[in-house]
């Protein structure tokens, strides 16, 4: 896999990104720069973490007024870990994210914290945080390696309910989308191609929502 190639293709995405978004999904100042995502206006940040975890590799990028960087990581097979969600945003009323994993990858939902789980959408797991006023929103969701040793992917996708549930995310994610589910299963089973990376985080961009692309090797 081309990492350098990947992590230029997400690095024009994330140019794009930082110029859309409303208020809904607005950059937050003065607080503490979160490390990763692609955005459309505010950033979600993903991540493994645990005992299960070998290595961390963080790439910067550096743009006006925002600092982020892209994660690949080496995971153990077979062993456990969390897969952590971090979301900067301006809130209104609450946040949606729908989180896609490899086939085969166990996850634990009934041991979510920091958002609920209201079930699933298509190949995607369904998380919700209401409320008022609540600029950060984690979700800590056990998970175990069981996706197979190689290149993975985990796509998560964030937003209000309208993008994601009633929306264009839930039509790709449902397999409405022929090509771009093609492109999206590809994705998440190492496929870290050009044109799929760039299938799928440009029609998130373009639906209003935030997305983030976490690459693991199992092994």
């Amino acid at each position: 896999m081309k990492l350098k190639s990947l992590f230029a293709v997400l690095l024009g995405l994330l140019m794009i990104g930082v110029t859309a978004g409303g208020a809904a999904a607005a950059p937050i100042h003065n607080q503490p720069a979160p490390q990763g995502g692609v955005g459309a206006g505010s950033v979600i940040d993903t991540r493994f973490e645990g005992n299960g975890v070998i290595s961390t590799s963080t790439y910067p990028i550096y743009l006006p007024q925002l600092q982020r960087w892209l994660v690949y990581q080496k995971v153990r097979h077979g062993s456990e870990g969390y897969f952590k969600l971090t979301v900067y945003r301006i809130p209104v009323f609450g946040y949606d994210t729908l989180i896609a994993f490899p086939d085969g990858m166990k996850v634990y939902t009934n041991k979510a914290s920091g958002m609920k789980y209201e079930g699933k959408v298509g190949i995607a797991y369904h998380f919700r945080k209401s409320g008022w006023f609540v600029w950060k929103i984690q979700l800590k969701l056990p998970v175990k390696f069981t996706a197979g040793r190689g290149h993975h992917a985990v796509i998560s996708v964030g937003g209000s309910p309208e993008v994601l549930i009633g929306g264009p995310v839930a039509s790709l994610v449902n397999g409405e989308k022929p090509k771009l589910f093609t492109a999206l299963k590809g994705l998440l089973s190492g496929q870290i191609t050009k044109s799929n990376v760039i299938s799928i985080v440009a029609f998130a961009l373009a639906s209003g929502a935030n997305v983030d692309v976490l690459v693991f090797n199992e092994v």
